[in-house]
C-alpha cells in the first residue's frame, strides 16, 4: 500500500556539520550524518520504527539531563545520537535546509498499520530524542542561566529501498541490543524467570543450557525461549499471526515481563518445553527425510552440517540447521493444537502424529515461499507463510482426532 508523504525541514547551523555517507556495502541505501541543534532535532517526529518508550528512571537518562543542565557544550560528544530511517533526504546547501521526507502518518493509525509497516523515524536514540523533547519544553529557562548554550546532537540519516518487510524491526532490535541485554539481566535479578525455568525442568529441558543474564556463554539466550513461547499465545493471535514475535524478541521479551501480559506465558508452562524445541523437532524431521525424494540441504533457508549436531537441551539430532525463520511459522503453526483445561494449556492431539501427516505439505509449502522470497529472513515476516502452515496443520490434527475417536 502507498502512503502519502511530508517534508519535514531542518536546519544545520552550518554546511559544515553535514556530511553524505556511502554504504560499502552498495546495499541500496543512503546515508548522511549531520549535528543539529536541539531546537532542530526536536522538528522530526518520532515515527514508528521502534516505539519502546523511554524509561526516564534509568541512569543514563539522567545522565543526559545532568549533561545538557551543566554542560550542554559537550552532549553532542557524549552521546552516541540518532539514528533517524526515512524514504528520502536532501540537502538544499544554499538555504542551509536539510529536507527529510517521511510517510504522512496520524500516529494515532501506527497500531493499525498491517504488519506495522510501512516503519519511519528514530530506529536508535530513543532516550536521546525524549531528553531532547523535554529540553525544548524548558529551553527559555535554561537560556536564562549564565553561560548556557543550546545543545547539538549527531543525527544518521539512513534512507532506501533494501530493506526486507522482516530485517528492518531486526536493524532496530540489533541497534538496542545493549539496553536489551542490560533489562533481562535486572529481570533475572528480580526473579521473573524462576516458574519459567521450573516449567522447562518439568518438561524435560534443562534450563541450564540458557543465560538468563547478560556475558553468560550458553547455548540459550533466554530471549529465544520467550520468543517462541510468546508465538503460542493462543488467545492473542487469533486473528492475526505472530509474525511481530520473529521480528522482534524485545517485544516478546516485554509480553512476558509485563504484569498485565505475563499470565497468557503461566497457561503454557505445562507445554513450554515442547513448544521450546518444536522448532529443533522439525528441522531433525526433515533432515531424517532427506535422500527421499527431498533435497533440504539445498533449500536456501538451510546449512548442511559438516557432522550431526543435537541442539543442547533437545534430543534432535539432525544433519542441517534450517534458519528459524523458515521453521518458526511452521513450529507456531502447532498451537492449533492446544486446548485449554482449567488455566493451562495441554495437547488436544501429539503433534509429531500431526506433524507425520502434515509434513509433506509443510516441506512444499515451504519450498514455494523459499523461491519466491527475495531474502530467507522475509520469510519470518510472510504473514501468508504463517497462514498456509497454520491450516496445514489444522487438518491434520482434525484427521488424527477422527482417527482416534473411530
Amino acid at each position: 500500500m502507498l502512503f502519502p508523504t511530508k517534508i519535514l525541514e531542518v536546519a544545520p547551523k552550518d554546511s559544515e556539520h553535514v556530511k553524505r555517507l556511502n554504504d560499502p556495502a552498495e546495499a541500496g541505501l543512503f546515508h548522511l550524518e549531520t549535528w543539529l541543534p536541539f531546537t532542530a532535532a526536536a522538528k522530526l517526529e518520532r515515527g514508528n520504527a521502534n516505539v519502546r518508550p523511554a524509561s526516564e528512571k534509568k541512569k543514563p537518562f539522567r545522565d543526559m539531563i545532568n549533561t545538557v543542565e551543566n554542560n550542554p557544550s559537550t552532549f553532542h560528544r557524549k552521546n552516541r545520537g540518532i539514528i533517524y530511517l526515512c524514504e528520502k533526504f536532501e540537502f538544499d546547501n544554499k538555504n542551509r535546509l536539510l529536507r527529510v521526507t517521511v510517510p504522512d502518518i496520524d500516529p494515532k493509525e501506527f497500531e493499525d498499520l498491517e504488519n506495522g509497516e510501512p516503519k519511519f523515524g528514530i530506529a536508535d536514540g530513543g532516550h536521546t530524542f525524549e531528553v531532547i523533547q523535554q529540553t525544548i519544553e524548558r529551553i527559555n529557562e535554561l537560556r536564562e542561566r549564565e553561560g548556557w548554550t543550546e545543545p547539538f546532537v549527531r543525527v544518521h540519516f539512513l534512507a532506501g529501498q533494501a530493506f526486507e518487510s522482516g530485517e528492518l524491526e531486526q536493524l532496530v532490535e540489533a541497534l538496542n541490543t545493549s539496553s536489551q541485554v542490560q533489562q533481562f539481566t535486572l529481570d533475572e535479578y528480580q526473579n521473573k524467570f524462576e516458574e519459567l525455568k521450573d516449567a522447562l525442568q518439568r518438561g524435560g529441558f534443562d534450563p541450564g543450557v540458557v543465560a538468563f543474564r547478560e556475558n553468560e556463554e550458553k547455548e540459550w539466550d533466554v530471549r529465544d525461549i520467550v520468543q517462541r513461547l510468546a508465538c503460542f499465545l493462543k488467545d492473542r493471535w487469533k486473528t492475526t499471526q505472530p509474525a511481530s514475535m520473529y521480528r522482534s524478541k524485545g517485544k516478546a521479551l516485554d509480553l512476558y515481563t509485563n504484569d498485565a501480559t505475563h499470565d497468557e506465558f503461566r497457561k503454557l508452562y505445562d507445554v513450554a518445553a515442547d513448544v521450546v524445541t518444536l522448532p529443533e523437532y522439525i528441522q531433525s524431521e526433515f533432515s531424517k527425510d532427506t535422500g527421499k525424494g527431498r533435497k533440504f540441504g539445498k533449500i536456501r533457508a538451510v546449512k548442511t552440517l559438516k557432522k550431526p549436531w543435537t541442539p543442547a537441551g533437545t534430543q534432535y539430532a539432525t544433519e542441517h540447521e534450517m534458519d528459524l525463520a523458515a521453521s518458526l511459522p511452521i513450529a507456531a503453526a502447532f498451537r492449533e493444537l492446544l486446548e485449554l483445561k482449567g488455566d493451562r494449556y495441554y495437547w488436544k492431539a501429539d503433534y509429531k502424529d500431526v506433524f507425520k501427516i502434515a509434513a509433506d505439505d509443510l516441506y512444499k509449502t515451504l519450498l514455494n515461499r523459499v523461491r519466491t522470497a527475495k531474502a530467507v529472513n522475509s520469510l519470518g515476516a510472510d504473514t501468508e507463510y504463517w497462514t498456509q502452515c497454520a491450516n496445514i496443520v489444522l487438518r491434520a490434527k482434525f484427521e488424527v482426532l477422527s482417527k482416534s475417536s473411530a
